[in-house]
């Protein structure tokens, strides 16, 4: 593996009217936590969105672990391992906590939904990351 897990160079978004991102570059290595800072309207969302496909760039090169990649779709960012967490908080008020950990990545078996298996690993998650 190179030094960074992914790597956006040069990257260019512009919705109508709005020129959301230019001439963006963002490395991030394994291990380290950046934050993105700046006033509303700077691009972080958009950025973020790009990394994970929601958005497609309009130019710009992006690597993930080393792969050069194209076109990207929320799914195939996921594939390759590229998560986020979106800022709408109120997203899915109407499912379970365990539903939005899970949520774009259900435990099924047998394409039955596994709520159970995802209640215990929710209950698991919150007692590793639980600071009293």
């Amino acid at each position: 593996m190179g030094e960074y897990i992914a790597e956006l160079n040069h990257i260019n978004k512009s919705f109508p009217g709005v020129k959301a991102l230019d001439d963006v570059s963002f490395n991030l290595k394994a291990g380290e936590v950046l934050a993105l800072l700046g006033e509303n309207g700077a691009g972080k969302s958009t950025l973020v969105k790009v990394l994970s496909g929601v958005y497609t760039r309009d130019d710009g090169e992006m690597k993930i672990f080393d792969q050069e990649i194209g076109d990207l779709s929320p799914k195939k960012a996921q594939e390759l391992g590229v998560a986020i967490i979106h800022q709408e908080l109120n997203m899915c008020a109407h499912l379970s906590v365990a539903e939005n950990i899970f949520l774009a990545r259900e435990k099924t078996h047998s394409g039955i939904l596994s709520n159970k298996e995802m209640n215990k690993d929710a209950k698991a998650i919150h007692q590793l990351h639980n600071v009293r």
